[in-house]
């Protein structure tokens, strides 16, 4: 098939580590929230950057800003496709990195979570990596030791593996590999298999790797340092990994041309983002015709082919999946690539902003069930502190030590206005009472400002009265808990408090610069 060097869109941009962005709007009221996304922050714009070149090792820990109580069925995880195949004809899928499973280590530090291991049987006892009959000059003790490294270095880490038993136990085809000795049955293995369980004890999330049944689904906090064992496949059993593991799966991996296998991922990664984060997906964005059509490295990176004097570009799959990416939001569960970039790596991690974590900050509040608001940072309720005059229209909100009995002037509740019809609340005290923005003459005031209670406007909009309530998840010693930031909509700042009086009675309720 004529072709040239992979077709790149554009110059290449060297890495840069930058946070998760929360990039949602919403509409809410509060403890039923109602969610539109918007797209998920850019990760990389050029082929270079999906296709092979997956950067620098910067990426060992973004599970670290994962809530543990998120099940693994709903986050995006960045894998690849035969993870160890470096060697033989038309069977590299990814960057070389070393031998002995180093090339694992390189993915692992760079943000890759899910792993395609597929092993041949040896002297009747060990497990070689193999991609078909070429072996890839790996060990499945060089896998797990390289895992079990990284883990223990990384504990707030998971990954994800495939595991696979490579050889046909008949008719093998010439491309096939063969088990030694040839007899090897689907039982040997899986006890082959518990050997290397039992050798790397707690390496494991015990659930998946028993074989006594797949696993429920765990949740991140489950399986941080470990890895999960998503299905052992052609070995005769449905007694291992998760349920449901390989129930949304799309794998075309010989297909006729890259748009026809771009069709088959776009397909599968949009039923994903569509589709119950309770439901595993796995979308398989490798494949191989070759000789006869497309390699690996074509389907991955794309194209020219010349023909009778006319030249065609196909762009590649990553780059396609990379674009796709950063302009939709939402789940898209697991992702296992050929050769891929960076920038996918990223487009794919962007995907948990709505399960990324914060940890206390002055401007997100627990709202609690008896209505008082408690600042995240500092543990302070807000509250209706005193009236300007004695007419009572009106004075200024303050914080206090919260109380084990809430008082009224503690308490607040959030109401949609009848005339604003974008999703805007008042934040109401007992007393009827809303939280304002001072007018200030018209002009907007700024960060550091003392907020008031004062009359609701109820004659038209009165933007110093509403407030966006988003939601977000605090980071907690067991996982997370739910936690509101409330931006005015009139200065686009933050409920927020004076830090110079956090400790006072009476300390100042204030707006202020949003957290990132």
């Amino acid at each position: 098939m004529p072709r040239t060097t992979p077709h790149a869109d554009g110059a290449g941009s060297r890495r840069r580590s930058r946070p998760l962005a929360r990039l949602m709007t919403v509409c809410l009221a509060l403890g039923a929230a109602l969610l539109t996304p918007a797209a998920a922050g850019a990760a990389g714009s050029t082929n270079e950057e999906a296709y092979r070149n997956i950067g620098q090792p910067d990426r060992a820990e973004w599970m670290w800003g994962m809530a543990s109580d998120t099940p693994l069925s709903a986050m995006s995880l960045p894998g690849t496709h035969d993870t160890l195949a470096l060697h033989g004809p038309y069977a590299q899928t990814q960057e070389d990195y070393g031998d002995s499973a180093d090339t694992l280590r390189a993915q692992l530090d760079r943000g890759i979570r899910a792993i395609d291991i597929r092993v041949r049987v040896t002297e009747n006892k060990y497990f070689a990596i193999h991609h078909g009959k070429a072996y890839q000059q790996a060990n499945f003790d060089d896998v797990l030791t390289k895992a079990r490294s990284f883990l223990t270095a990384h504990p707030t880490e998971s990954v994800v593996m495939r595991l696979r038993a490579e050889c046909p136990y008949a008719n093998g085809g010439l491309a096939d590999c063969t088990n030694d000795p040839d007899s090897v049955t689907p039982e040997k293995v899986r006890s082959i298999f518990a050997g290397y369980v039992a050798q790397y004890p707690g390496l494991f999330y015990a659930p998946s790797a028993s074989g006594s049944g797949r696993a429920t689904v765990p949740t991140l906090g489950q399986v941080r340092g470990k890895v999960v064992l998503g299905s052992f496949d052609n070995v005769d059993s449905d007694d291992y990994g998760i349920k449901g593991f390989n129930d949304h799966k799309d794998d075309h991996w010989a297909p006729k041309s890259v748009p026809e296998k771009w069709g088959y991922v776009k397909g599968n990664v949009n039923k994903a983002i569509t589709g119950s984060a309770n439901d595993v997906y796995v979308t398989y964005s490798s494949a191989n015709s070759a000789p006869s059509g497309p390699s690996p490295d074509d389907f991955a990176g794309g194209y020219r082919s010349v023909q009778d004097g006319v030249t065609t570009e196909f762009l590649g799959i990553n780059y396609q999946l990379m674009k796709h990416l950063n302009s939709s939001a939402g789940r898209v569960g697991i992702i296992m690539t050929d050769f891929p970039g960076w920038g996918l790596v990223n487009a794919i991690i962007d995907h948990n902003d709505d399960y990324a974590v914060k940890g206390g900050d002055r401007a997100i509040w627990y709202v609690n069930a008896d209505k008082t608001y408690v600042n995240s940072q500092y543990g302070r309720c807000m509250v209706r502190g005193p009236e300007f005059d004695s007419s009572k229209t009106g004075g200024l909100v303050t914080q206090r030590a919260c109380q084990s009995t809430a008082p009224s002037s503690h308490q607040w509740g959030a109401e949609k206005p009848s005339y604003d019809g974008k999703g805007h609340y008042w934040i109401k005290a007992s007393n009827g009472k809303c939280l304002t923005v001072p007018y200030n003459n018209g002009t907007p005031p700024g960060a550091g400002t003392q907020l008031f209670w004062w009359d609701c406007e109820t004659r038209w909009f009165s933007g110093n009265q509403m407030w966006n309530v988003i939601p977000t998840k605090v980071a907690t010693a067991t996982g997370s808990r739910p936690g509101y930031t409330f931006i005015n909509n009139w200065t686009g700042k933050c409920l927020s408090m004076d830090p110079a009086t956090a400790a006072e009675s009476g300390g100042k309720v204030t707006q202020d610069t949003c957290p990132k």
